[in-house]
């Protein structure tokens, strides 16, 4: 028994690093890591041991939450190249269909397989020791369970964790992993609170700030025009043109490209590489920085009931300002809590797969962003009269990518010479995909072309997708675009640069946007106000006003207005950075000091 649980922290380590070598080398290098982790588990199997009498089940309930969690964090790595963070957890209760995004055959690693073989053979020896064991007093039991449990909340909590588990700030999830084990890892990012609050928050100093703001707002226009906006956040779309080793004899996205060339658009900055559309969404809606939650939620799985009903809002901008708010989503509401959060940010309508009233095709497993496209031009003929804020989100282009995918290749001309085999197959089902948001975009366009209302559409991809291949590596590495396929090796460069997709801006009214080179996800909602030519509120004003020094800041990664990336944020940003922290805790965790006033939404026409 008392062996077991060291065991077990070997196995979830081989699991994660998938040689054995390279896990004695790291526990030689971290041994007050390993001890803890061991201490914890001994505890947890001790205290189920006491409680039951019996070795199997105090065996299987260590066994199994560890060694799955670590299968599911090396799936997680092997797909998006980046480790299972605290608030991931959230969507624990959606295991089966976040698993229905993995390659089909997928195959596990050949440490995986060697520790599920050992965690297997650990649990059928418990159980054999287990046998004809006889069970202690019903007092006995007790007692020595809530020993072993206490002594396991000190551990957890007490003076040894607060000496070992907590890193240098703006430490990442897989830094925290390698410092600390996985278990250990996640440990530390659970024991992080929501976001704490600053050192200067008070009710003067947010006064002082809402003062400020109060003297920058612009002033309502009550005459102009009011377009209908349509926002198509397209998945993993990208000019997969820029991407080196790859030659294009034909263009896969040409719809977008003469569009972004007649109208205008540029560079989207995401806030996520590989997944995450989630907090992609959020954040654009919000204009949040994804830096700012504590490592034990995201901006999907804020803490507090209300927390998305006080959370400052694009959509109920919109809707201050007489638009009918609606979202079309080409997938299911079982992730990102989108069932509970979009109507909480204020969209009057929401509809999912299920609700779609147009003839549904599918396509690579997903339904097509051509049947979207359909059901955004149903939403649209349906709206009341007044101006409408149509969100869509597309589906066909998600993850996994594999050869065979879809029915038919690509058909798009190109030669990879890096790319063969499964790699090449991959690779041109990403194509097939793309190509195929480009024609359901200029479906889009033809219908508003002819529409009589003035329509704004925003088209953007959410993040680059994720391109990791079986046994390692990557697409992107093959290709040249990066040096090295774990995530972890990346600077603020290379991370910079994995977080570019594309972005345009239409409309059919012959109106003249300036479109930047480059918007962020955090200054976009700015923008889409700006080009359609509607009051921003206290809240997007300060945003607008921060994104004159920065686009972006989220966990490894802070970029600011010039295209300059850091890890962290420079001191001359420092008090930037504060403020806008400040802000965000006023209205999501603290007194509410001027909530009020930053998230009115309707605006005073002088």
């Amino acid at each position: 028994m008392a062996a077991y649980p060291l065991f077990l922290v070997y196995l979830c380590q081989l699991i994660t690093l998938q040689d054995g070598a390279a896990v004695a080398a790291w526990v030689d290098g971290h041994t007050a890591a390993v001890f803890w982790t061991y201490g914890v588990l001994f505890l947890a199997e001790a205290a189920v041991l006491a409680l039951t009498g019996r070795l199997f089940p105090a065996a299987l309930a260590v066994t199994l939450p560890t060694v799955l969690f670590a299968v599911a964090n090396h799936l997680k790595e092997a797909v998006n190249g980046a480790p299972i963070l605290a608030s991931d957890l959230a969507m624990a209760g959606q295991a089966g269909e976040i698993a229905s995004f993995l390659r089909p055959g997928m195959d596990l690693g050949s440490g995986t397989a060697a520790g599920l073989w050992l965690a297997a053979g650990g649990v059928a020896l418990a159980f054999l020791f287990s046998r004809g064991r006889g069970s202690r007093p019903r007092r006995e039991r007790l007692l020595g369970g809530a020993l072993a449990l206490s002594l396991l909340l000190n551990l957890l909590w007490g003076p040894a964790a607060a000496a070992l588990l907590p890193g240098e700030e703006g430490e990442s999830q897989s830094q925290r992993n390698d410092r600390l084990g996985l278990l250990a890892g996640i440990t530390a990012a659970l024991r992080e609170s929501a976001m704490e609050a600053p050192g200067d928050y008070s009710e003067n100093s947010m006064n002082r700030i809402l003062l400020e703001l109060e003297g920058r707002q612009e002033a309502a226009d009550s005459g102009g025009t009011r377009p209908n906006v349509v926002l198509i956040v397209s998945e993993s779309f990208f000019d997969v043109t820029r991407l080196p080793g790859v030659t294009f004899r034909e263009d896969p996205i040409p719809t977008f490209r003469a569009l972004r060339e007649a109208y205008g658009g540029g560079t989207f900055l995401s806030g996520a590489y590989a997944g995450g559309t989630g907090n992609v969404e959020m954040e654009l809606f919000t204009g949040i920085p994804s830096a700012f939650p504590g490592a034990a939620e995201s901006l999907t799985s804020l803490s507090g009931e209300d927390a998305y009903e006080r959370a400052p809002s694009l959509v109920k901008t919109f809707a201050g300002q007489g638009y009918q708010t609606v979202m079309v989503h080409s997938y299911n509401d079982s992730l990102y809590n989108r069932a509970r959060n979009m109507p909480a940010i204020g969209f009057d309508t929401v509809l999912y797969d299920r609700d779609f009233t147009v003839e549904k095709t599918y396509a690579g497993g997903y339904l097509s962003d051509g049947t979207l496209a359909r059901q955004l031009i149903a939403a649209f003929e349906a709206k009341e009269e007044g101006p409408i804020f149509l969100y869509g989100l597309s589906m066909e282009n998600h993850q996994p990518y594999f050869s065979g995918k879809f029915d038919a290749p690509s058909g798009v001309d190109y030669d990879a010479p890096a790319l063969t085999g499964e790699a090449l197959g991959a690779f041109d089902a990403l194509v097939h995909g793309l190509r195929d948001a480009d024609a359901a975009l200029g479906e889009l366009v033809d219908y508003f072309s002819d529409c009589e209302e003035p329509v704004l559409l925003i088209f953007l991809g959410d993040h680059l997708p994720g391109l990791s291949l079986e046994g390692g590596g990557s697409i992107y590495a093959r290709l040249g675009a990066v040096d090295s396929s774990d995530t972890g090796d990346w600077d603020a460069e290379t991370m910079e640069r994995m977080h570019r997709t594309d972005y345009l801006v239409w409309n059919n009214y012959g109106a003249e946007p300036a479109a930047p080179e480059t918007v962020s996800v955090t200054g976009l909602g700015v923008q889409i106000l700006d080009w359609a030519g509607l009051w921003k509120p206290l809240w997007f004003t300060w945003v607008e006003e921060a994104m004159e020094e920065m686009l972006l800041y989220r966990e490894r990664l802070f970029v600011a207005s010039d295209g300059s990336a850091w890890e962290e944020p420079p001191e001359e940003y420092a008090p930037l950075v504060a403020t806008y922290r400040a802000l965000v805790y006023d209205m999501l965790y603290g007194e509410g000091y001027i909530a009020p006033e930053l998230t009115g939404y309707t605006p005073e026409t002088p």
